[in-house]
């Protein structure tokens, strides 16, 4: 789903792309304070509707679909009206991995790699994040909308790409802003109605003055060891079965853990391109930029990275307005 106007997010959506966030309270039934938050994210339709717009090598889709299902889940642990971005840079065959939701469910990826660099890594091969991009970072920034006239803010943070899929970063970046244990799994596979990705992710939750009062340190790590063991047990498959539905796959996992499942959050395919956009841009440049972008049909055209959709103006509408 793309276009000029933005999309309306329904919650019939959430068959084809959801988020489901969960809390759990532990095996003790007496606890009812949260211990444990989590996240299932869960794509079909946005992440094959995305990678099928851009037609990528099968290594490039995997890695995609994986940077989808992480964006939306982590966007979802964060309270903000905005967008979320993940984004890396490597200096290995996948130069820019980017991908971003906004805070009501509207997602858009792509990425850019070197083709002759990514010929030389054996397509046999699982599509693991240091092979393909090398050394870099990756970048998670919050852009909060302005809103009833306040000035609007952004929050990044950045951690070295290090582990072997995109989930061991994300893993860093909580660990070293918000001295939190989370763990993350994230899995994508093509299928014959094509590409699926999925992500489950796990955050301790701090009591006041980071004690729980009802649970000892001791109770408490072992709350969080047994979630990590559930959470361990579960495989790729299981993830990516649109016949487990996310309610049944995290019951089977937690149910000793008393776990609680809250309201469900649809993901679409909606790019945020616009003519309005674009034509403002055109408007900012001068002649002589104007004239270096223009083709030989007196054409200056314009290819969004994210929808592929292309619009094309005639010169004559921006120089003329501007001389």
């Amino acid at each position: 789903m793309n276009g000029d106007k933005g999309a309306e997010i329904k919650m019939s959506d959430i068959a084809d792309g959801m988020v489901q966030p969960f809390y759990l309270t532990g095996n003790n039934s007496e606890n009812k304070t949260p211990l444990v938050r989590g996240r299932f994210a869960r794509l079909t339709r946005p992440c094959q509707a995305i990678l099928a717009r851009h037609d990528y090598p099968a290594a490039i889709n995997e890695l995609c679909a994986e940077a989808m299902s992480l964006a939306a889940c982590l966007s979802t642990t964060l309270k903000f009206d905005g967008v979320f971005t993940l984004q890396a840079k490597g200096d290995g065959a996948v130069q820019t991995l980017f991908a971003d939701v906004t805070s009501a469910g509207a997602m858009r990826a792509y990425a850019a790699f070197d083709a002759e660099k990514l010929a030389d890594i054996p397509p046999t091969e699982p599509a693991i994040l240091p092979r393909l991009m090398g050394g870099g970072y990756m970048a998670f920034t919050v852009d909060q909308d302005a809103a009833l006239g306040d000035e609007a803010h952004r929050y990044q943070g950045i951690v070295e790409l290090e582990g072997s899929h995109l989930g061991d970063c994300a893993i860093a970046w909580f660990k070293n802003s918000e001295q939190l244990a989370a763990q993350i799994i994230t899995a994508a596979s093509q299928k014959a109605d094509g590409w699926h990705s999925s992500a489950l992710f796990l955050q301790q939750i701090a009591g006041e003055g980071g004690q729980h009062a009802s649970l000892s340190t001791e109770e408490l790590a072992d709350e969080w060891h047994t979630a990590m063991v559930m959470m361990s047990s579960v495989t790729r498959d299981e993830m990516l079965n649109l016949e487990l539905s996310p309610s049944e796959l995290l019951y089977r996992l937690f149910h000793s853990q008393n776990i609680h499942l809250q309201t469900p959050r649809p993901i679409i395919d909606s790019c945020r391109c616009s003519a309005e956009k674009v034509e403002q841009v055109l408007s900012g440049l001068s002649d002589d930029q104007l004239r270096e972008l223009c083709d030989e049909n007196g054409q200056l055209q314009v290819a969004c990275e994210f929808c592929k959709v292309n619009r094309a103006y005639p010169l004559a509408q921006f120089v003329s307005a501007q001389s």
